[in-house]
């Protein structure tokens, strides 16, 4: 399948703020994000179900799957940022689109619950996309200048470089494949679907509130998956956030980059942090411990 690239954002293009996970529980923050755009010079329309909610969801799952189909199919729209994350985006992968996904490709930005999306349309269209901070949860309130950097710097420049800023390598060496990952237990939810990649890949993950052996549980699903182990290439390692054991993970990842033999490394700003770096999904990329940096194409 053939990658497709989208355009780079400009000033004056539109970004589409989509609502189509955890509902919006307080509508003056989604609000401040429409508006954070418009002060950087871009047009901003909000999906019509951003205020509708079902339980904890931000609509049932024919309306959040329209919203989604229906800011892909108009072509007004530059690029689409998801508002949140939360829970939802599994439960509608088999009510989008894929089809004017296609033929409409453009910039597609999340992370979190997002990364289900991110994934299965990587993986059905060959789009790629971006993880990034959201509209709501990330732009709605007190930005932070290193996300804002990273954000606009990958999404309307030609960036190729991802710096780990904090880099712990557990197992050192160079790797080559595309960049793909996301949220650990989000993928997890995605087994019994063919979601994994054809081709060889950088495992990119992060997640929140876990316990270590949770991790460990999620990893070895994941391993146990023929294609999963044969096509990984190399593991970068975002933000865990509230681990209950910081020493039972250093051990459990130096006893999983032994026994892999490739290279793993963690401290990449990316996760349910403040800061948060954006970079594509789907990208031919190559990392490099030594440089404590990934290169992508």
């Amino acid at each position: 399948m053939a990658k497709i690239q989208p355009q780079k954002l400009k000033k004056g293009d539109t970004i589409g703020i989509l609502c189509v996970s955890g509902d919006i529980k307080d509508e003056n923050r989604l609000q401040q994000s429409k508006k954070y755009f418009e002060s950087n010079g871009y047009k901003v329309v909000v999906s019509e179900n951003a205020l509708t909610r079902k339980n904890y969801l931000c609509g049932d799952d024919k309306v959040r799957a329209k919203a989604l189909n229906d800011f892909f199919k108009d072509e007004s729209i530059n690029a689409i940022v998801a508002a949140r994350g939360g829970y939802g985006a599994i439960r509608i992968l088999d009510l989008i689109d894929y089809d004017a996904i296609l033929n409409n490709p453009k910039i597609f930005c999340g992370y979190s619950d997002i990364t289900a999306l991110m994934l299965m349309i990587y993986k059905k269209v060959g789009l790629i996309t971006y993880n990034a901070p959201m509209a709501y949860s990330d732009f709605g309130g007190d930005v932070s200048l290193y996300n804002e950097k990273s954000f606009f710097n990958t999404i309307t420049t030609k960036t190729r470089e991802i710096f780990i800023d904090n880099p712990n390598v557990y197992y050192g060496g160079v790797s080559s494949g595309i960049l793909w990952g996301g949220n650990l237990s989000t993928i997890q939810s995605l087994c019994g679907l063919n979601f994994i990649p054809d081709e060889k890949f950088i495992f990119v993950t992060e997640d929140i509130n876990e316990p270590v052996y949770k991790i460990d549980k999620m990893f070895t699903q994941l391993l146990n998956i023929p294609e999963f182990k044969k096509n990984l290439s190399g593991i970068c390692l975002g933000d865990f956030s509230g681990i209950d054991n910081e020493n039972y993970f250093s051990s459990y990842f130096n006893e999983l980059a032994k026994s892999l033999k490739i290279p793993v490394i963690g401290g990449l700003k990316f996760g349910h942090e403040k800061e948060k770096q954006t970079f594509p999904i789907g990208v031919d990329a190559m990392l490099d411990t030594n440089l404590c940096k990934i290169l992508y194409k």
